[in-house]
């Protein structure tokens, strides 16, 4: 999947970028929502001489993409799930409300293990500058 951002700062190796989504100009939401553009950083691997202003299209793997996805959301309900399940198995006589309280140490976990495999894996997840575009 590529997409088209302009960048807003740089170093030699990654760039901030900014970008609109295609999606908002369709969305009948979008007179409600005030979120116009995000940014995110980009990686420069073949170190194009890039300014503030200038466009650029970006690859974001989809493989990458749909495991970032699946880490943030599925895999923290998936630990829910457990966290529940096994609290009923392992502890004897347990209501629902200890249930739910071990599915949210499970959910919790789920959670905090993203973050650390984002902090660690960060530079192999990030987008990546193609080629700047000519406006």
């Amino acid at each position: 999947m590529t997409e088209i951002s302009t960048v807003i700062s740089h170093t030699k190796h990654q760039a901030v970028l900014s970008c609109t989504s295609a999606g908002c100009s369709s969305c009948a939401g979008n007179s409600f929502c005030n979120v116009k553009a995000h940014t995110y950083t980009a990686l420069n691997p073949q170190k194009l001489e890039l300014e503030p202003g200038d466009e650029v299209e970006v690859f974001l793997p989809p493989g990458k993409t749909i495991f970032s996805g699946f880490l943030v959301l599925i895999f923290p309900l998936i630990l829910f799930i457990a966290g529940f399940l096994l609290t009923g198995a392992l502890v004897e006589g347990a209501g629902e409300g200890l249930q739910a309280l071990g599915g949210f140490i499970g959910l919790t976990a789920g959670f905090g293990l993203g973050f650390l495999f984002g902090r660690l894996k960060k530079s192999q997840y990030m987008p990546i500058i193609q080629k700047k575009v000519l406006s």
